[in-house]
């Protein structure tokens, strides 16, 4: 097993991989290939989220930039659903992925400014990470161990390699407890990655009002 805090480097600026494994071959052998339609499917995306952020203002788009992410729905990117919903709650701004997470942000309260602090901190420490690694750490998005804590919420997250899977956590005190279990870390990772190929708005909200 392999335990490795990420260096502090600046933001890659290689197109994002993904992760995705791309199929050997040139790339005019005539052959669609999955890592081109992987990062196609990222781009228009992006793109997509982009466009929707560009209907705040310029302060409330720098805002939900460094939210990234709704703090009811937290695999889901702000601006996936269109413009986000912007809050104001115990007098900060709170943004929210549509009109469907309104009520439940402000029932929250003090919860729900706590919960886009830390959105904010992780935001801000997964930024200095290379693109891919803060691609597959948002898709996994909570420690396998302490899975109510956001990855990046209390500094770089610790990366282990558990049977070739890379394993993310919130802290090096919890290295000891996913290596002692590894069957029960590994299935951790796999529910979190799993709820986290839904983020970007392919979440199942037909129970918001939009």
């Amino acid at each position: 097993m392999k335990v490795a805090r990420f260096p502090n480097i600046a933001l890659a600026l290689a197109v994002f991989a993904g992760g995705f494994t791309a199929t050997s071959s040139s790339a005019d052998d005539g052959h669609e290939h999955p890592a081109s339609h992987e990062h196609a499917t990222v781009s228009k995306a992006e793109k997509q989220i982009s466009a929707a952020l560009s209907g705040l203002t310029p302060e409330d788009k720098k805002l939900a930039m460094s939210q990234r992410f709704c703090p009811i729905r937290t695999h889901d990117r702000l601006g996936a659903m269109g413009t986000p919903q912007k809050l104001t709650i115990e007098g900060k701004p709170v943004f929210v992925c549509c009109k469907g997470c309104v009520d439940k942000a402000v029932a929250g309260g003090a919860a729900t400014v706590k919960t886009v602090a830390k959105l904010r901190d992780s935001t801000h420490t997964l930024a200095k990470l290379p693109v891919a690694e803060r691609k597959a750490i948002e898709a996994q998005k909570y420690c396998a161990v302490a899975s109510h804590s956001l990855l990046g919420a209390m500094g770089e997250p610790i990366k282990l390699e558990i049977d070739g899977t890379p394993v993310y956590l919130c802290c090096s005190g919890c290295t000891n407890r996913a290596q002692s279990n590894p069957v029960a870390t590994l299935a951790k990772v796999k529910e979190l990655n799993t709820a986290g190929t839904r983020n970007g708005g392919d979440q199942d909200h037909a129970d918001h009002k939009h």
